[in-house]
C-alpha cells in the first residue's frame, strides 16, 4: 500500500497515570512502564483482508448500528434498525438480530438495541427500545440464547454503556456503577466524576474487570479528544486517571489496557507490567490480535476512505495484516482469517462488513518512502538551478548511515513548495531528498526530520507542524 502521511498534533501532553482512590477502597499503585521489545512475530505473514463477503439483513431498509461476537467466535448479535435519513424515531424499528457465521442468515430475536454476550455466551443483554429518542433511562433485558426467551428485566438504567463481567451484568444508574446477578443488584463504585452534562464513552475489557471511561465536552467523533480518561477496576472498586492520555481501550480478552500519549504509547498488562514504546498513536485503526490480547495499530498517517491500513505492533514493527480503514468495532474472527467491522453510513445506512483475509503472495521486505527538505548548507544539496554536486548520492548515504539509517534507494524530487523539514530553514533549495528505507527504521528517520507527504503533494510544512526533530546534517 502506498503510504501517505498526515500528522495530527496538538494533543494533550502526559507521561503517566495517576491513581485516584474512590470511596473506601484501598489505593492501588500505578504501574511502572518498562521499555518494550519487538512483539512482531519472527516470520511476518503479509495478509490483506479485502475479500468482501455479502451480508444481508431481513429488511433491505435496515442498517447495522452495533454488533458483538460470541466468546466461541461462531455467532454474531447485531443491533439494527430501519434506516431513516431524516425520518422519525420508531421504537419498534430497533431490532436485535442473531446471525451464525456458518450460514450468515440473521434471525430476529426481539425489539431492542446494543446486544452484548455474557462471558459464557449463554446469555445476551440488550436495551429495550427507548419510548422516545432522547429518553435518559431505559430497561436492560437479559435473554437466554438457547431457549430464546427473556430471563430478567432491569429498570431505570442510564444510557451510559453497559457490559458483562463473566455472568454478572455491569450497568449504570445515575453516577453509580451497579452489578446484577441472579435477580440481585449491588453497588460497585461511583463514577470518578459526575456523568451529568458531559459525553462519556465506556469500554469494558473482555473479562469485565476493567472499564475505560472517556469524558468529552462535545459529542465524541474523529476530530474530538477526551478531556479526561479513567480506568475503573470493577473488582477492586478503584479508579485511576490516565493523566495526559488521549486514547485508551481495554483488551477484548483479559483486561489489559492500551493507552496513547503525545510522546509514547503503552500496554498495561494484567500482571502489572507496562510495555511502552516512544511512539505516539495519533489515531486511525486499532485492532486487537485474533487472541484479543495485543493491539495492532495503523501508522500515524492520513488514511484515505475505501483503503486498507497496514498494521504495526506496539513498538512500530510491521505486523503483517492490512485491514479496511475508517471503520468502527473492528475485529478479527476465525483465528484471523476473517475480519468484521461496521462501516458508518454518513448519508446512507451503516452496515456490517465481513472480509475474508488472503495471504499476500511473495511479500517483500516492508519498506517506506520518506522525504527530507534540503537546505543549501548540506554538502549534497541540489542547487536552485537543479544541478547537484558530483557524488551527491554517496555523500547523502554517508549522512544517512551515520544517523543509523540503511537506505535502499536514494533520489530527489522538486517540492511543490520550497521549504525545509526543519525549523527556520536557511536558504531552502526547493528540492527534497527521497529515500526508501526498511519500514522498521521509519521512526528513526522521523527523528531526523524525514516525513511522509500528503496524498498527491510533496509539501512537507503542514505535515511537520508541532514536531521537533534533529536535521540530518547540522550546519556549523
Amino acid at each position: 500500500m502506498k503510504r501517505v502521511s498526515a500528522v495530527l498534533a496538538g494533543l494533550l501532553i502526559g507521561t503517566a497515570g495517576a491513581l485516584l482512590p474512590i470511596g473506601s477502597a484501598a489505593p492501588v499503585a500505578a504501574p511502572v512502564a518498562r521499555p518494550v521489545a519487538s512483539e512482531a512475530p519472527a516470520t511476518v505473514v503479509a495478509k490483506t483482508c479485502d475479500q468482501a463477503i455479502p451480508v444481508t439483513l431481513p429488511n433491505t431498509d435496515m442498517e447495522t448500528v452495533s454488533f458483538d461476537r460470541s466468546p466461541d467466535g461462531t455467532v454474531f448479535v447485531l443491533g439494527a434498525r430501519v434506516y431513516h435519513r431524516m425520518g422519525p424515531y420508531v421504537a419498534d424499528e430497533q431490532r436485535v438480530l442473531m446471525m451464525s457465521l456458518s450460514n450468515l442468515e440473521p434471525t430476529d430475536l426481539a425489539a431492542g438495541t446494543d446486544p452484548r454476550f455474557s462471558g459464557s455466551g449463554s446469555r445476551i443483554a440488550y436495551r429495550a427500545p427507548r419510548p422516545e429518542a432522547n429518553a435518559r433511562a431505559t430497561e436492560l433485558i437479559v435473554f437466554d440464547v438457547a431457549a430464546k426467551r427473556e430471563l430478567a428485566r432491569i429498570e431505570d438504567v442510564s444510557a451510559t454503556p453497559f457490559g458483562w463481567r463473566g455472568e454478572e451484568l455491569l450497568f449504570w444508574r445515575g453516577n453509580e456503577l451497579r452489578v446484577w446477578a441472579d435477580d440481585r443488584e449491588s453497588r460497585v463504585i461511583d463514577a470518578p466524576r459526575t456523568l451529568a452534562g458531559v459525553y462519556v464513552e465506556v469500554r469494558y475489557s473482555g473479562d469485565g474487570e476493567r472499564a475505560v471511561m472517556s469524558f468529552y465536552d462535545q459529542r465524541p467523533g474523529r476530530e474530538s479528544a477526551p478531556t479526561e480518561i479513567y480506568v475503573v477496576d470493577t473488582r477492586g472498586a478503584t479508579s485511576r486517571a490516565l493523566i495526559g492520555a488521549w486514547w485508551a481501550e481495554p483488551s477484548p480478552r483479559g483486561h489489559a489496557v492500551f493507552a496513547s500519549y503525545l510522546d509514547h504509547r503503552d500496554l498495561q498488562l494484567e500482571d502489572g507490567r507496562v510495555l511502552s514504546a516512544p511512539i505516539p498513536f495519533t489515531g486511525g485503526v486499532l485492532v486487537w490480535t485474533p487472541d484479543g490480547r495485543l493491539p495492532l495499530l495503523s501508522p500515524n498517517e492520513l488514511i484515505p476512505f475505501d483503503s486498507t491500513a497496514e498494521l504495526e505492533t506496539l513498538d512500530g514493527q510491521t505486523a503483517g495484516p492490512a485491514v479496511p480503514a475508517l471503520r468502527v468495532d473492528s475485529e478479527f474472527a476465525e483465528g484471523g482469517d476473517l475480519f468484521a467491522d461496521v462501516r458508518l453510513g454518513g448519508r446512507g445506512p451503516s452496515r456490517l462488513e465481513l472480509f475474508r483475509c488472503r495471504i499476500d503472495p511473495h511479500p517483500g521486505h516492508p519498506t517506506v518512502t520518506l522525504y527530507y527538505g534540503e537546505s543549501s548548507f548540506e554538502p549534497w544539496a541540489t542547487r536552485r538551478d537543479g544541478t547537484a554536486p558530483a557524488g551527491w548520492e554517496q555523500l547523502a548515504k554517508q549522512d544517512l548511515e551515520a544517523a543509523g539509517l540503511h537506505p535502499i534507494e536514494v533520489g530527489r524530487t522538486a517540492s511543490l513548495d520550497p521549504q525545509i523539514a526543519c525549523d527556520r530553514p536557511t536558504c531552502p533549495t526547493g528540492f527534497v531528498l527521497r529515500v526508501v528505507v526498511p519500514y522498521a527504521e521509519r521512526d528513526r528517520a522521523y527523528a531526523r526530520c524525514f516525513r511522509e507527504p500528503y496524498a498527491g503533494n510533496l509539501t512537507l510544512g503542514a505535515a511537520i507542524a508541532g514536531f521537533h526533530c534533529v536535521p540530518l546534517y547540522a550546519a556549523d
